[in-house]
């Protein structure tokens, strides 16, 4: 078989998610009895773990919904919102990378 011509290149958040699924392979298979490790070794994964996922129990909403009723608004707050010209509306494009 030919060597490849291209390389594959895999970015750094690729490369973690490799690394961190490697990670929860072994500490599976220890738990089902499959491969023996070491308190220590364990002990390793899991703090190496914790730096490849983000723990999203730390995450919280800090901010504040406003909810506000058609009947309550002015007309040209409903024409703005109508337009799409509106504080939610976005301004620029939405980068699809950012979505995850």
């Amino acid at each position: 078989m030919a060597a490849r011509s291209k390389k594959i290149r895999h970015d750094q958040e690729t490369r973690l998610k490799i690394q961190a699924s490697q990670i929860i392979n072994r500490l599976t298979n220890h738990v089902l009895g499959n491969i023996e490790l070491s308190s220590t070794q364990v002990t390793a994964a899991l703090g190496l773990l914790r730096k490849a996922i983000p723990d999203l129990a730390a995450v919280q909403h800090s901010g504040q919904i406003e909810v506000k009723r058609a009947s309550e608004m002015t007309d040209d707050e409903l024409s703005t919102i109508a337009s799409g010209r509106g504080e939610s509306a976005s301004t620029s494009p939405i980068d699809p990378s950012q979505l995850n």
